[in-house]
């Protein structure tokens, strides 16, 4: 194959990645990373309520970054063909009717509620719950039939619906809603009007109750009856919709300018970062990606003729094309997974952060809090199995599946006055790893065949104790795929196929996808499993406690 590069863009919960691709062999010539600067400040967010915003420049200078940074040491950018990015979703903002966002104004620059509100935003439970009775009340059709028979606060219509009720101002100046996912696309295309923005089919389909069945989205009765104030949204939405190995348009002149590149080159249109993670993994029939970052996403698919309309209870994402073409996309996982030892970390920093002196070397404190996490992973790794050992629920941020809850908390116990820092660690992680044989036994008891499991992300390529241990629970192989950014990766393979250097998704696996690089196999040690087992029994226990003592 001639040489040629594509450059796959992750917009992460904290940064953006940007990787340069041969396409011929996928081999990755440079990388990028771009934090967000006003996100590290924790500008704009309120944790006491889960509110988390992100302003569209932090987007955009991060975009620059990235994009400037790859070129820098691309061999010949004539050579570069297609640009294509993920991101998180649903991270929704309001805009005018050029597609701007709102905080783009200065009237608006400092207002959170017109900003992107970001996917673990859980201040619109109110409104999704809203959603939840109007679909399962008899009244209307069941919308939420796509997303396991519920919605979440981490979901399109609530969020919006949230935002607009906080300003008579912004709810005035709000043309449309824009998705970070599209919302890049549109800026280095330089898309300016709704008629003409190419959507991803994955975000309406799994966050936004669009389903062809239906016609698209639920009639205006539907939002009537939700909630008036959404009308006037419904009105200036995009439709119809995209898959994300399809092109939404060349790179803009302005853009092109800006980075030394072509307007011949071919723009993707977005995508989820979860689903674009998964098709750089190498997602197949058979085969879940495990993408383990600040949450875990897992992603399965199987042949929409083999589903012939079957839908999951329990599961959230159910779309068909949503991962790959002719296949129904399942997404499963915890809403919080790196989250949640990093919450741990944090916890046991405070002396660090707050007791050493004013003048101590910054320096010193970052090592130390470095230094907390592979601390407790080497005295987690020694501790004997013991039944009676601390034991905790993974749910620091709602549980994702199976069956949906956003409010529900996590919940520690079984603690004793000589617990110690690396057991609650241990019992952290085993949570997750408990989580995610609840989500597989799930899974086969609905008939979805998982053959492969192969994980993703920088807890499975450096944490062997955890991935060790999520093996011996779920009894299964896990691999590990060699790629650094998988969601860079599968951006970089929808480029590809975007700009027609490979005539499929599947094919332009084949070439680029990295290859495994180790492989955790489940122990043999029968009575380690048994024990294992008996904790699993309890975790459930535990888990049915968490959900009473809510309703309670």
């Amino acid at each position: 194959m001639e040489k040629n590069y594509v450059i796959g863009i992750d917009f992460g919960t904290d940064s953006a990645r940007a990787i340069l691709v041969d396409v011929s062999d996928g081999r990755e010539m440079a990388s990028c990373t771009s934090y967000y600067k006003r996100w590290a400040k924790g500008l704009y967010c309120d944790t006491t309520i889960d509110r988390y915003r992100q302003h569209p420049l932090d987007y955009i200078e991060s975009l620059e970054e990235v994009l400037t940074g790859v070129l820098s040491e691309c061999p010949d950018k004539g050579k570069v063909k297609a640009i294509s990015i993920d991101s998180t979703g649903s991270s929704p903002c309001l805009a005018d009717a050029n597609l701007k966002p709102l905080s783009l104004y200065p009237e608006f620059s400092e207002d959170p509620d017109a900003m992107f509100v970001l996917w673990k935003d859980h201040t619109s439970e109110k409104e999704a719950a809203r959603i939840i009775d109007l679909c399962t009340s008899g009244e209307f059709s069941n919308y939420i039939c796509h997303t396991g028979n519920t919605y979440s606060a981490e979901c399109f219509w609530c969020k919006v619906a949230h935002v607009l009720h906080s300003s008579d101002v912004l709810r005035e100046k709000a043309v449309t809603v824009i998705e970070e996912c599209d919302f890049i696309p549109a800026l280095l295309t330089g898309c300016k009007d709704v008629a003409e923005l190419k959507t991803s089919r994955g975000v309406s389909g799994e966050k936004w109750l669009w389903a062809k069945e239906w016609g698209g989205f639920p009639p205006k009765e539907f939002f009537e009856a939700l909630d008036p104030v959404l009308l006037p949204m419904l009105d200036h939405m995009p439709d119809p919709h995209y898959y994300c190995e399809e092109a939404a348009g060349h790179l803009c002149e302005e853009w092109a300018d800006k980075l030394g590149l072509s307007t011949d080159v071919v723009i993707g249109v977005g995508n989820i970062d979860s689903y674009s993670g998964a098709v750089g993994g190498g997602v197949a029939y058979k085969k879940m990606v495990m993408n383990m970052g600040t949450s875990a996403c897992y992603i399965a698919v199987v042949p929409t003729e083999v589903m012939a309309g079957r839908l999951i209870d329990g599961v959230f994402g159910q779309v068909d094309g949503m991962i790959l073409p002719g296949h129904d996309g399942f997404e499963v996982g915890l809403s919080s997974f790196g989250d949640a030892f990093a919450w741990l970390r944090r916890l046991l920093s405070w002396p660090i952060e707050q007791l050493l002196p004013e003048d101590a070397d910054p320096g010193l404190k970052k090592k130390m809090t470095e230094r907390i996490l592979p601390a407790l992973t080497a005295e987690a790794e020694k501790l004997p199995l013991r039944l009676e050992a601390p034991l905790a629920t993974d749910y620091f941020n709602g549980r994702r599946n199976p069956v949906l809850n956003t409010s529900i908390t996590a919940s520690l116990t079984r603690l004793k006055i000589h617990t110690s820092a690396p057991e609650l660690f241990y019992a952290i992680v085993e949570s997750t790893a408990f989580a995610t044989k609840a989500i597989l036994d799930h899974m086969d008891s609905r008939n979805v065949a998982i053959d492969e499991l192969v994980a993703v992300g920088g807890v499975a390529q450096k944490s062997p104790f955890v991935m060790q241990l999520m093996a011996d629970v779920v009894q299964r192989e896990i691999s590990v795929s060699a790629t650094k950014n998988a969601g860079a990766m599968g951006a970089a393979i929808h480029a590809a196929v975007a700009s027609g250097l490979y005539p499929s998704v599947r094919a332009a696996q084949e070439a680029m996808c990295p290859p495994v690089i180790s492989t955790y196999r489940p122990t043999s040690d029968k009575a380690r499993i048994d024990l294992l087992m008996k904790r699993y029994e309890r975790y459930l226990d535990l888990v049915h406690f968490t959900e009473d003592q809510q309703h309670a």
